[in-house]
């Protein structure tokens, strides 16, 4: 205790009275010395930090959680403001039908939805493509700068924002010539994003979503999805440069490792796009999802 007795001397000299002198002030130290050690006294002070730290602990997890949704929020906001610019579907567009016209519709396929690049290029314009996936919710801009960290954490606008933008590999053609072009984008809690990658686990969710459409400024295109699966973050999947044997063998291993069966015809000669999100099955793993591009009518 000499430590609390030293910390204590003046206070406690203070304390006592000035005609008991020593005796006085060593009893009340010995006072206070045995009501530290009183054993009801430390668990009433234990109960009190305990409390302290689970109040701490509930408002900083109140705060994340409010956080949370209101970045998600943010994060909705911008994209709509987006879709409402520049976006529309082509069901709003189309023409009456007629029997031109239904001839026509037979023989072209155009991507569901139309997007003004010129709108959104001068919100900002590293802004290459959009991607839609009919009933889900990937809707969305893609950008492209020159690494791959500026996005991770920004919306188009430039805010910071957990959600970040889904963003094309620095490394890959902005116009998705490469073959394979990398996407990749945040597995987030409320779907967004690319949240709803890791449903293509299963072949139902497939069945109902087995096609997603790519739009540049140059060239709609379909994706024909082909493979999903868990994968390390340096794997196959993020390799740019493949000669045309590699190619056709990492397609094939891809098709193996798929949790989904695809009656889709991949060859080396495809364009190939890699949609990639976060997973947690070990570390640094990821959920990839990867179609081939057939080019569409505009």
């Amino acid at each position: 205790y000499r430590r609390i007795s030293e910390a204590m001397l003046p206070r406690l000299w203070r304390s006592c009275p000035r005609r008991s002198g020593q005796f006085s002030f060593l009893t009340t130290l010995q006072t206070e010395v045995n009501i530290l050690r009183n054993p009801k006294c430390n668990r009433e002070k234990i109960r009190i930090i305990i409390g302290l730290l689970a109040t701490a602990v509930f408002l900083l997890s109140g705060y994340k959680v409010c956080n949370y949704f209101y970045e998600a929020r943010q994060s909705s906001t911008v994209t709509d403001e987006l879709i409402a610019k520049a976006v529309e579907t082509v069901q709003d567009n189309q023409p009456e039908s007629d029997t031109a016209f239904s001839l026509v519709a037979e023989s072209t396929e155009y991507a569901p939805i139309t997007v003004d690049f010129s709108i959104l290029q001068a919100e900002n314009e590293d802004i290459v493509a959009w991607i839609y996936c009919e009933d889900t919710p990937i809707n969305y801009p893609i950008v492209q700068r020159d690494d791959n960290s500026f996005y991770l954490r920004r919306l188009t606008d430039g805010s910071w924002n957990m959600a970040g933008t889904l963003f094309l590999d620095y490394r890959c053609n902005a116009d998705f010539s490469d073959s394979p072009s990398i996407v990749y984008g945040h597995n987030m809690k409320n779907d967004s994003m690319f949240g709803i990658l890791p449903n293509y686990a299963e072949q139902s969710y497939f069945d109902e979503h087995p096609t997603m459409y790519l739009l540049t400024p140059e060239t709609d295109y379909r994706v024909d999805l082909f493979a999903g699966y868990v994968t390390p973050s340096d794997s196959e999947a993020y390799q740019l440069q493949f000669s045309e044997d590699e190619k056709q063998q990492f397609i094939e291993q891809a098709k193996e490792q798929s949790d989904f069966t695809a009656d889709v015809e991949v060859s080396a000669d495809d364009c190939l796009l890699v949609l990639s999100t976060c997973s947690y099955e070990y570390s640094d793993a990821r959920y990839v999802l990867i179609g081939k591009l057939t080019e569409l009518s505009q």
